[in-house]
């Protein structure tokens, strides 16, 4: 369940990514006051969802 977890967050990041990199690089001196509220929901949302991905990887373990 972790791995599914993972690779669905980490999947979401990506598309999130390019949909806030799409907006920065074409729509950005478009933006009005609520294109800027929906920019940063996006950016909120890819934090988020790469906090996820970041909590449920796996971790190697090291033994010295």
């Amino acid at each position: 369940m972790k791995k599914v977890i993972f690779y669905i967050s980490v999947g979401v990041s990506i598309f999130l990514l390019i949909n806030i990199l799409k907006i920065l690089l074409t729509d950005f001196n478009r933006l009005t006051d609520y294109g800027y509220g929906y920019l940063v929901g996006k950016i909120i949302l890819f934090v988020i969802f790469i906090g996820i991905a970041f909590l449920t990887r796996k971790r190697k373990i090291t033994t010295e």
